[in-house]
C-alpha cells in the first residue's frame, strides 16, 4: 500500500516505441505508480526483444532529478529493483550558493531588527534553548524514525512485489505461492494468484475450501478451455464426491448430456450453473426439465423465456397437426377413388388383361393405404407432443 511519503513527481518518457508510454509521454506519478506500470509493461512485452524506454524524473518546478535508460522486458535474472529504486532515491538538486546568501542576509537582518527589550540572560537562553533543544530532538527523532520505519516498510514491499513478478512472468509459480507465504500473504491471495494464471489444481491444493472460486473461474472460460480444466481437476483425485457432482454436472451440459442433467437437477449448486442448464434445457425444448430446474433457482427472465417458448412450441405444434391432417384427408380421398375405380373394373373392364389391371389398382390401394398409415402415426405423435407442451404451459402457471 502506498504512505504518505510516496508523493507524485512528473516523470517523462522518451526513446520508446513502447504504446504504454507513447500514450503519456509526460505523466505526474507516484513512485509506486511508476513500479507498477513499469511491471505492467514488463509482463506485457515479455515475448519481444530490443524494447526500451528512458525514464527522466522531473521536480514539480521543471527540475531534473535523474534519468535512466530501462532495457524491457526484464528478466529474472535482471536486478529490476536497482533500476526503479534509483528514481526514489535520488534527490533534487540543492539551493545555489546565491539563495544561501540571500538567506543568510535575511536571517541577520531579522536579528538586528529584535527589539531590546525581548533579550534574556545568558543562562535564561541557556536553559529554555537546552529545553527546545531537547524537545525538538525527541520529536524530530520520533519523526525520523518513523519516516525511516515507512521507507523501510515501503521499500520491502517493494522488493517483495518486484520478486513476485518476476518469478510470475517466468512463469514459476509454485515458487510465487513459496515465497508468498514467506511473506505472509494471505491464503485467499495466494488461491487467486493460481486462478488468475489458469493453475486450478495448485489453486486447490493450496485452499481446498476454494473449489466455489475455482469454478466460478472455470464457468467464465470458453468451452474448449472448461472441458480441460474440469478435466485436469478430475483427474487430480483431490474432490469430494459432492464436488466431483459438480465437475460432471459441468462437462454434462458442455457435452449436452441431457439424461445426467435431469437427474441430476437437485445437485445443481449455483444460481449461474442453473441457469446454463435451464438455457440448454429450453434450446433442446425440454420444457418440463427447464421448469423442474427452476423451482430450485428461480430466474424470471428465464421463466418468461421458457413459456413463450413453450407457448410458441404449442402453437408450431397445432399447425402442424393442421398440415398432416389435411395430408390425411387427400390421402382418405385418394384411397375412396382408387376403390371406386377397383368396383368400376371389376365390373365393366371385359379386356383379356382384366386381372392384371385389377392386381395393379390392389398395389395402389395397398401403397395408398401404408401412405396413410405413416400420416396417421405422425399424426399421433405430433398430437401427443401438443399434448405434453400444452401442459407443460399449463404447469409454469
Amino acid at each position: 500500500m502506498m504512505n504518505k511519503s510516496d508523493k507524485p513527481f512528473k516523470y517523462v518518457f522518451s526513446e520508446t516505441s513502447i504504446e504504454s508510454f507513447k500514450k503519456k509521454p509526460e505523466d505526474n506519478l507516484t513512485f509506486s505508480a511508476l513500479v507498477n506500470l513499469v511491471q505492467t509493461v514488463n509482463y506485457q512485452i515479455k515475448y519481444l526483444n530490443n524494447e526500451s524506454v528512458v525514464i527522466s524524473k522531473y521536480t514539480k518546478d521543471g527540475k531534473l532529478i535523474h534519468t535512466e535508460k530501462i532495457e524491457l522486458p526484464v528478466s529474472e535474472h535482471t536486478d529490476f529493483e536497482a533500476l526503479l529504486v534509483k528514481f526514489e532515491q535520488t534527490k533534487p538538486p540543492k539551493p545555489t550558493k546565491e539563495n544561501e546568501v540571500v538567506s543568510e542576509g535575511i536571517n541577520k537582518k531579522s536579528k538586528k531588527d529584535k527589539p531590546k527589550f525581548q533579550q534574556l540572560s545568558i543562562q535564561s537562553v541557556t536553559m529554555i534553548g537546552f529545553t527546545v533543544l531537547t524537545v525538538c530532538v525527541l520529536g524530530t527523532g520520533f519523526t525520523i524514525n518513523h519516516s525511516i520505519n515507512q521507507a523501510n516498510k515501503q521499500q520491502t514491499k517493494l522488493s517483495q512485489e518486484l520478486l513476485l513478478s518476476q518469478l510470475e512472468t517466468s512463469e514459476k509459480y509454485d515458487k510465487v505461492a513459496q515465497k508468498m507465504k514467506e511473506f505472509d500473504y494471505p491464503k485467499k491471495d495466494i488461491v487467486n494468484m493460481y486462478l488468475e494464471n489458469g493453475q486450478f489444481v495448485n489453486a486447490l491444493k493450496a485452499d481446498k475450501k476454494a473449489i466455489t472460486s475455482v469454478l466460478d473461474k472455470i464457468d467464465t472460460m470458453n468451452n474448449k478451455e472448461q472441458q480441460k480444466a474440469l478435466n485436469e481437476l478430475k483427474k487430480a483425485n483431490i474432490t469430494s464426491k459432492k464436488e466431483n457432482i459438480s465437475l460432471d454436472l459441468r462437462l454434462a451440459l458442455l457435452n449436452k448430456d441431457i439424461d445426467f442433467l435431469k437427474k441430476n437437477i437437485k445437485s445443481v449448486d449455483s444460481q449461474a450453473l442453473s441457469d446454463r442448464i435451464v438455457k440448454l434445457f429450453i434450446d433442446e425444448k425440454e420444457y418440463a426439465s427447464a421448469n423442474e430446474q427452476l423451482k430450485f433457482f428461480a430466474n424470471k427472465a428465464l421463466d418468461k423465456q421458457a413459456k413463450q417458448a413453450l407457448t410458441n412450441r404449442v402453437n408450431e405444434l397445432k399447425k402442424a397437426i393442421s398440415d398432416t391432417q389435411k395430408q390425411l384427408d387427400g390421402k382418405n380421398t385418394q384411397l375412396s377413388d382408387l376403390h371406386k375405380q377397383l368396383d368400376d373394373l371389376n365390373k365393366n373392364d371385359k379386356s383379356p388383361d382384366k386381372g392384371k389391371h385389377v392386381d395393379d389398382k390392389n398395389k395402389e390401394i395397398d401403397n395408398a393405404n401404408k401412405d396413410k398409415n405413416k400420416i396417421s402415426d405422425i399424426l399421433k405423435d405430433q398430437q401427443a407432443k401438443e399434448k405434453e407442451a400444452q401442459k407443460a404451459v399449463d404447469d409454469f402457471k
